[in-house]
């Protein structure tokens, strides 16, 4: 059996020559002289996995007697321990971040096929209906150029030859508005200013200035960019060139976008349920957090360094702290609340070490799920946007 030590004062340690040997080995705590010092993660592992006992006073301790002692300054130690338990289970080597000065390669980045576009002034009028949110063309000609040439709108009915009107809804209203000149029109008929169809979209529909500044940056770089409401995310977005006027089959989008703004807190059930949606129709999931600050960062925890495995001599081995760390981990549970400027914390934080970030989430039953996070690159842009994949280590 392993023995183990722990005292009020001092932590936790091992002092057996050979269990210090096996310990430092497999990474496992850090080595002071001749004793190996644990963290209470690594303990409550080595209890509930590795046939070790603690010792206070020379009398064993129990898993829930050790952990007690540490539940006041680790209050979230069970999430934490939960992955640290998955990871290490996976006979992978993670370490408390602080732990670790080591940077890691560069952080990857992701580039979409751009295609900056000037969109050209158009001699047309809308209708703008304030409390359905959304305008109408009746010029035919008008509807069908900028359907079937930039794909604005929905000319007619929605997959169906009928009907002869484009109905565009506030964000394409805006946009079409503020870029191409074209003009709308209120009841009275009077044109309205784009400042004032956003103050009356701002008036009913929160977040407003934030989901039009995403559409805004995305449709100027010259992707299409539509709602996502049927996979529960605000927009769908297509590479440059997609249209609806094109023969053959009906062209599908790859990608879904989901704005978080810094204000906002989500449940992390619900924040996984959306990315889930998303790759549950084979469509990668981006993340917009919009308008973000260095002097808006905050100091989220990010709990772990973690590496992966590697290919040596033809096999897959693990890594060690010998080699450069791969990941941040942060690890959560379904039932926290996380924000948009915590998020944008944490991915700061992991980019300035180079590393990508992982979020392990732990839901009721102790199991674990890990999303990846990559930044998107979107040329002229001030905002941050970042790809999110379901991850096995």
């Amino acid at each position: 059996m392993m023995e183990l030590h722990f005292d009020s004062k001092k932590g936790i340690w091992a002092e057996d020559p050979d269990v210090v040997d096996k310990l430092s080995k497999n990474f496992f705590g850090r080595q002071k002289g001749r004793v190996v010092l644990l963290d209470i993660e690594e303990a409550l592992y080595l209890i509930g996995f590795q046939n070790a006992e603690c010792l206070h006073k020379g009398t064993p301790m129990s898993f829930n007697e050790l952990a007690s002692h540490y539940a006041a300054s680790e209050p979230r130690l069970m999430v934490k321990y939960s992955a640290y338990r998955d990871w290490r289970d996976r006979g992978l080597v993670l370490l408390r971040a602080e732990s670790v000065k080591k940077t890691g390669d560069k952080a990857s980045f992701k580039h979409y096929p751009e295609k900056k576009t000037d969109y050209e002034k158009i001699s047309a009028t809308a209708r703008w209906y304030p409390d359905s949110m959304y305008s109408v063309m009746e010029s035919e000609s008008e509807a069908k150029r900028l359907f079937n040439g930039w794909w604005f709108g929905q000319y007619g009915i929605y997959k169906q030859d009928r009907g002869n009107l484009l109905k565009l809804d506030f964000l394409e209203t805006l946009f079409l508005a503020k870029h191409m000149d074209v003009t709308i029109t209120g009841a009275d008929g009077k044109r309205l200013a784009p400042e004032e169809l956003l103050r009356q979209v701002t008036s009913k529909r929160e977040y407003t200035r934030q989901l039009y500044d995403v559409y805004e940056d995305w449709r100027l770089a010259g992707f299409v960019v539509k709602t996502g409401f049927k996979f529960g995310s605000h927009f769908r977005i297509y590479f440059p060139g997609a249209s609806p006027a094109k023969e053959g089959k009906w062209i599908h989008s790859q990608h879904v976008l989901h704005v978080f703004p810094k204000e906002q807190r989500m449940l992390i059930s619900e924040w996984a349920r959306i990315v889930r949606v998303a790759h549950s129709v084979k469509k990668t999931f981006i993340l917009a957090v919009p308008n973000i600050s260095a002097k808006d960062l905050v100091d989220y925890p990010a709990d772990y360094i973690a590496y992966r495995r590697k290919k040596w001599q033809g096999q897959l081995v693990r890594e060690t702290p010998d080699d450069k760390p791969r990941y941040l981990l942060a690890a959560v549970s379904e039932d926290e609340h996380i924000g948009g400027l915590e998020l944008a914390s944490l991915l700061k934080r992991a980019e300035a070490k180079s590393l990508e970030l992982i979020l392990s989430i732990t839901d009721r039953e102790t199991s674990v799920t890990y999303y990846l996070l990559k930044r998107v690159l979107l040329s002229d842009s001030d905002y941050d946007y970042y790809e999110i994949e379901w991850h096995k280590p």
